[in-house]
């Protein structure tokens, strides 16, 4: 009950300053808002090498395999090296990325790309899509802009069309239609013991294989298909590096495809949020986590306010000579910090879930996951807050050393932490240093439960290990306050 009285006295001097509410509550969140507003899209994650192409694939056709052309395209690019493919939705979309800037260029395949690709072909009758630089885009139907991309697009066409001509050019040296042309226009030398019989110095081959098969049509005909097997057979010896009946790249060329092409595709995901607040912003999946933990261990120079006010005024030493026992104190002085960070953090949170889209959990969680991200970690969090506060508060004796004792370290944990700056826009071995502080292991689990990736799964190991840590930093932290209230008590008596 003492310690009940205690706590509500603390709490009723921490929220009756109508600044330190507004600082507490409103001005976290205005600064998450603001920042939201002013960064760019990218804020807060890695560059990587990758060259980034944007497609649309419209393509409703089907080519090699019975898969539409566009596809074998994009897995092309994709096997690319450097080369990172993203899939656009719909044509509304790509015009709208284009024009607003946040997109280069987008490669669009149209619904008639697959049937324009099977029509290309070596034949008179076939479309030649080849040109001096490359391939006729608009033959095959794909828009594009931007010459940087077009090269991209250029390479890709030519690794899926090319083999494809090749292929089907030499199917055709096989087909009895050709050989029937070949008979007409090649003419074999009659050797002098034959003129008897063939008054000529040339014969047609297919007047020759008229006569070999004795006029017998359906022998002819098998004639002129062995003709052509022969044919084949021989320039298969003769270039045998090359598989010339592949209809892919790496099947007539026989190569195989060694290039990375590990998380090179994606799918396009709006990551600028809507609406005037940018509702939805990937960017909030950051902010939020970051200025939540720091503003909770801020917390640590509001409490600590409370002590040295005491201290002033005499009332702590007042205290301490009551017989109200040293931890019965503690709790009251203890319980006011939890009550109003774990508040802190669940308004935070409800404000960046209700007004900016933030993303928390995932569908597949459970009640059990659902507990240990919103009620054990906060629980965690608030008590390390509470129990730096404390200790804090009793060893500070004046503002001036409040202000050095609690400022600085919350200051300096919350840039090492990354509450501050990113880990993803610091050297790779700053996340080493982050575990040296309570912020580090807080906003560690607290990202976790807000994915800022559009992960599929979550690390719960990590979330309780952090729970762990924050709470054993607790313990720590309150058995030193109350090792140190003891001793003023006995000093003091």
């Amino acid at each position: 009950m003492q310690s009940f009285i205690i706590a509500k006295k603390e709490l009723t001097l921490l929220i009756r300053d109508k600044l330190t509410a507004t600082v507490l509550f409103v001005l976290p969140f205005a600064m998450i808002l603001i920042l939201g507003l002013l960064l760019g899209e990218g804020f807060g994650q890695k560059t990587d090498d990758l060259m980034r192409i944007s497609v649309l694939n419209l393509d409703k056709g089907f080519g090699l395999n019975n898969k539409p052309w566009a596809q074998l395209a994009i897995e092309d690019m994709v096997s690319t090296p450097n080369i990172k493919v993203e899939i656009i939705q719909n044509k509304e979309l790509a015009e709208e990325l284009v024009k607003t800037g946040k997109r280069a260029a987008v490669i669009i395949f149209n619904p008639d790309f697959s049937d324009r690709v099977n029509e290309c072909s070596f034949l008179s009758t076939g479309v030649n899509p080849f040109h001096r630089d490359g391939i006729y885009l608009e033959k095959l139907q794909v828009s594009i802009v931007t010459a940087i991309i077009e090269s991209v697009c250029q390479i890709a066409l030519l690794r899926i069309v090319m083999p494809w001509m090749i292929g089907k050019a030499f199917e055709k040296l096989g087909d009895p239609e050709f050989i029937e042309l070949l008979g007409k226009e090649v003419s074999l030398p009659v050797p002098p013991s034959l003129r008897l019989l063939i008054p000529k110095d040339k014969i047609p081959l297919g007047e020759l294989l008229q006569l070999a098969s004795g006029k017998d049509a359906v022998l002819a005909k098998n004639y002129r298909e062995k003709v052509g097997a022969g044919i084949q057979t021989a320039l298969t010896g003769q270039f045998k590096n090359y598989n010339l009946t592949g209809k892919s790249w790496a099947s007539l060329t026989r190569s195989v495809n060694n290039a990375e092409t590990v998380n090179t595709l994606t799918t396009f995901k709006n990551e600028d949020g809507t609406g005037i607040l940018k509702r939805g912003a990937i960017r909030y999946q950051i902010l939020v986590p970051s200025f939540t933990v720091m503003f909770a261990f801020s917390l640590i120079l509001i409490s600590g306010w409370i002590f040295v006010a005491e201290k002033r005024q005499g009332t702590f030493n007042r205290l301490l000579s009551t017989p109200v026992s040293t931890p019965s104190i503690l709790l009251g002085k203890f319980l006011p910090t939890i009550i109003i960070s774990l508040f802190q953090i669940f308004f935070l949170l409800g404000l960046g879930k209700v007004l900016l889209g933030l993303k928390i959990g995932l569908p597949s969680w459970t009640f059990s996951d659902w507990m240990i991200a919103l009620i054990v970690l906060p629980l965690a969090t608030s008590f390390c807050v509470a129990s730096f506060s404390l200790l804090i508060g009793l060893l500070s004796k004046n503002e001036t050393q409040l202000a050095l004792f609690s400022s600085v370290p919350v200051c300096l944990f919350a840039l090492i932490g990354g509450c501050i700056f990113p880990w993803e826009m610091m050297p790779d071995n700053a996340k080493t240093l982050a575990f040296l502080t309570p912020q580090g292991w807080a906003l560690d689990a607290f990202r976790e439960i807000m994915p800022s990736s559009f992960d599929t799964t979550t690390d719960f190991q990590l979330i309780w290990k952090s729970t762990l840590v924050l709470t054993a930093m607790g313990f720590i932290l309150i058995s030193i306050t109350w090792i140190t209230l003891g001793r003023i008590r006995f000093g003091n008596s």
